[in-house]
């Protein structure tokens, strides 16, 4: 409709309505990919600066929605591509289709120094497609190849050490990278690769002259890197073991299994009993299912991105291995995968040609599981975000959406229906140019549908695979998704229905037995029949990297860990086949230490602190709190909230803000019962910045007569029967007031008092995961016991306590260790905190060990003086009984 777009502007008559009307209608014409109305919508403004930043705004509405046409008509500017990430997305997606006009242009702008710059940018930014595009460009210098970062001193080729980029890490020595460069630490690529813990970037490097025995500016070596940071299989692969001997193939060893029917019912039923008392039952993976939908749910409104959470914590069994309680095990992680806006595959088995998308598209080949594609985007499918204080790892998964579902009739064998499958970033071993087709979606589907003994199946298989083959028996090799795809294949066998039956002859039992599949009793034989088709499955392939069938795609193998590396990995399936033998034939061993693992639960609560687990993405800035009815607008209340906090934060922070502006932006959570602590505790330490002191002293009196909640029931997450899948989280409960904010520098607070100021815990050691933490409970108690001092009541340490018990942190156990001279209460901290460092429910940082050093301090210091008033006490006695005598 160009012409009609050209008639209305001609009719706007006063040039600042004209203005305003086109850079609207402009910025709508590039979301809808219409080019020539965005070119001439942008000649109609009058003002040179205002048409500059329209050409910029419209650029980066249709990079966000890769319009190509769009984008190339406007071009790009080179420091585009480093300020805005949407803009350098934009170029990595082309790439992966082989699609760079644009980045072309851009480059012939660019001086070669600023192209290097641009690559370390893609790497760090894990975009591979883009990484190799650049270094095959004409443009690109290998003079400047080895340039490194201003601020630490990375080269391209560490940091695809850091990323585990073996395909860049193959390129950029062939271009001539240094293998002896150095970061401002003194570590080389090899040492970042150990660091990481990826094997095969560590192998291609010391294959190609990598010093192994660098000492780093701490004076590490690259043993000694990965024995600090617990990389197994890097010190594997630095210090190989002799070949064991494989005394009989397990295909030979199955006729010795012997059964015993009566103990396998014994132990399934004392299995099924030590599992459920520590939460892993059917009703409570319903609720941590609901938990996840809510975290994803306010993540969307946060970010923005077609976000979806897979994995563990979102499925709902067996993020951690020792009781379901809403926690993430130190082992375990949370998963997102976005789907990259306006970018579509179409698979040659899958496309039927029915959407307008499908005419003309070219499809691709599916090869093993792997479509084939002009250039390989790397076999790194995810983005790690490593764990950090109290939040656990998060990988993000960038996917490339299919326009059809794929071996359909596979996945109707557990689902039912079949959906959209997408693309991930992973490779076959020793391949380059293929994206793996992924069926998370699905999966997920799969596995919130459980019953208690599927569940439970699952999680033993995960615990053998995960924990105690690796880590028990020095057995690696197995992961999380070969457990997963064994329980679909028992699933298959034996019906996804829990209470149907099922005839099923397990290896070594004589005839056959009918019964109730999916029951308590029968946990054990559930399990030999798992390891036994395991084992069935590893003795079908000869090479020594495959280790199974994938469910879906039978005629794509799974792969072992570290496949493709060679060397003593390749003994890698042998020691497992061989393990898992020994295991099915005594299974006493798993469960002794399952019974060492596991723990019953001492409370029904579920420990859930959603805005410590949110993406770690600026906020956006917000007038009001939205209430919304709809399923979507449910959650925009509580990403409001969070923008809200952050934004409070900031300000208080801030040597320029005014009073009215944060107060006003602080009331706008005055009405919010469930985040009231956070609110009166922002409110207090705004007084207090502006030196109204008895206001929040006021507003202390009033947080001692206020308490949290410190944790959700059951009832208040999963209701049985009710569809909705948004949780009914309490309104009149205080559950928000554990925070994980962006930050990038360390906080300042000045106008605290010098302890509370230690309460907000800058994590800035990661770089994906920095952030600042904050406890409103604990700083709460602070703020009480600063301004309420030799006022009564007394600061009531017993109350803290009860409260702190169930889910303390290090926070909230330092403030009652530095306020309380009371023996048993800094002894109790101490106690709690040795607990909490050795469960790993906190990734450790120097500030923590410090804080945990200081506690210790005082209580010697406490028992130091207890003696010196012993001794005096003594003293004295002996005195008096000298002059009485």
């Amino acid at each position: 409709h160009f012409e009609i777009v050209k008639f209305f502007v001609s009719q706007i008559n006063d040039q600042s309505n004209r203005d305003t009307c086109c850079i609207k209608a402009a910025d709508k014409a590039a979301i809808f990919d219409h080019f020539e109305i965005v070119k001439f919508l942008i000649s109609c403004v009058s003002s040179l600066d205002q048409r500059a930043n329209l050409r910029f705004q419209c650029a980066i509405a249709a990079c966000s929605r890769l319009h190509e046409n769009v984008v190339a008509s406007l071009g790009l500017e080179p420091d585009w591509l480093f300020q805005y990430n949407t803009i350098l997305s934009f170029t990595a997606a082309m790439a992966i289709e082989d699609r760079n006009s644009v980045l072309n242009k851009t480059l012939s702008q660019m001086q070669t120094a600023q192209i290097t710059q641009l690559l370390r940018l893609s790497i760090s930014q894990r975009h591979v497609a883009l990484a190799a595009t650049l270094l095959n460009h004409q443009r690109f210098s290998t003079q400047h190849v080895d340039l490194p970062d201003d601020n630490t001193g990375a080269t391209a080729l560490m940091l695809a050490a850091d990323a585990g980029h073996h395909e860049l890490i193959h390129k950029l020595i062939d271009l001539g990278a240094s293998l002896h460069a150095q970061d401002t630490h003194g570590r080389t690529a090899l040492s970042r690769a150990c660091q990481a813990g990826y094997v095969q970037a560590a192998k291609i490097l010391i294959d190609n002259g990598a010093d192994a025995s660098h000492r780093d500016s701490q004076g590490l070596t690259c043993a000694q890197l990965a024995e600090r940071f617990e990389q197994r299989q890097v010190l594997r692969l630095l210090n190989p073991t002799e070949n064991p001997q494989h005394p009989q193939p397990a295909a030979q060893r199955l006729h010795q299994l012997s059964d015993h029917s009566e103990q396998d019912h014994r132990l399934s039923e004392e299995l099924h009993r030590l599992l459920s008392d520590a939460g892993f039952t059917h009703q409570r993976a319903k609720c941590q299912q609901r938990l996840a939908d809510w975290l994803e749910g306010v993540a969307q409104v946060l970010t923005q991105d077609r976000r979806q959470m897979t994995g563990s914590y979102a499925e709902g069994w067996a993020n951690s291995l020792v009781q379901v309680n809403g926690r993430t095990a130190a082992d375990s992680d949370i998963d997102w995968t976005v789907l990259v806006e306006g970018q579509e595959f179409h698979l040659e088995g899958g496309c039927k040609g029915r959407s307008g998308s499908c005419q003309n598209a070219t499809r691709l080949q599916v090869t093993e599981g792997h479509a084939q594609v002009a250039v390989g985007a790397g076999s790194q499918p995810a983005v790690t975000a490593t764990a950090c204080g109290v939040r656990p790892a998060q990988d993000t998964c960038h996917a490339i959406e299919c326009c059809s579902s794929f071996c359909k009739n596979r996945v109707k064998q557990l689902l039912g229906y079949s959906d959209l499958v997408h693309l991930v970033r992973a490779t076959r071993p020793s391949k380059t140019n293929e994206l793996r087709v992924s069926f998370s979606f699905q999966e997920k589907h799969i596995m919130r549908d459980l019953s208690t003994v599927q569940g439970q199946l699952f999680t033993l298989t995960k615990f053998i695979f995960k924990r105690h083959l690796p880590l028990t028996l020095d057995t690696p090799g197995l992961k999380t998704y070969h457990a997963k795809t064994l329980l679909f294949f028992m699933l298959e066998k034996h019906g996804t229905d829990p209470k149907a039956e099922a005839w099923w002859i397990p290896l070594g039992i004589h005839g056959a037995t009918k019964a109730e599949a999916w029951q308590p009793h029968n946990l054990i034989t559930l399990l030999k029949e798992s390891l036994d088709m395991m084992l069935s499955f590893i003795d079908s392939s000869s090479s020594p990297d495959e280790c199974m069938p994938h469910f879906f795609m039978p005629d794509a193998p799974l792969y072992f860990k570290n496949a493709g590396i060679g060397g003593d990995f390749d003994n890698t399936k042998a020691r497992v086949r061989d393990r898992l033998c020994e295991l099915r034939s005594d299974i006493g061993g798993v469960v002794e230490q399952l019974r060492r693992l596991v723990r019953p639960l001492k409370s029904e609560k579920f420990y859930f602190h959603p805005f410590t687990l949110l993406p770690l993405t600026a906020p956006p800035a917000v007038t009001e709190i939205r209430e919304g009815s709809g399923h979507y607008e449910f959650y925009y209340k509580f990403a409001d909230v969070y923008s809200v906090v952050h934004q409070c934060v900031s300000e208080l922070q801030s040597e320029s803000s005014d009073r009215d502006t944060l107060m006003r932006q602080l009331s706008l959570l005055n009405h919010l019962q469930w985040c009231k602590c956070a609110a009166l505790c922002m409110t207090a330490m705004a007084h207090l910045k502006f030196g109204e002191s008895e206001e929040a002293k006021r507003l202390a009196m009033e947080l001692q007569r206020h308490q949290v909640e410190s944790g959700l029931e059951p009832q208040d997450i999963y209701e049985e029967g009710i569809l909705l899948k948004s949780i009914r989280l309490p309104k009149v409960l205080d559950w928000a007031w554990r925070f994980c904010l962006p930050c990038d520098c360390p906080p300042r607070f000045p106008f605290l008092p010098e302890f509370t100021q230690t309460l907000f815990t800058a994590r800035l050691s990661q770089p994906l995961s920095s952030h600042l933490y904050v406890n409103f409970r604990c700083l709460s108690w602070s703020l009480q016991a600063e301004l309420l001092r030799n006022r009564a009541p007394a600061i009531a340490f017993d109350h803290w306590i009860e409260q702190l018990l169930g889910d303390p942190d290090l926070e909230e156990l330092l403030t009652l260790a530095h306020y309380s001279d009371c023996r048993e209460h800094v002894e109790l901290s101490l106690q709690q905190m040795e607990m909490i460092e050795k469960e790993r429910r906190v990734a450790m940082e120097t500030q923590d060990e410090e804080k945990i050093g200081w506690v210790r301090q005082k209580l010697e210091g406490l028992d130091a003086a207890s003696g010196v008033l012993k001794v005096e006490s003594q003293s004295r006695g002996r005195k008096r009984k000298a002059e009485s005598d």
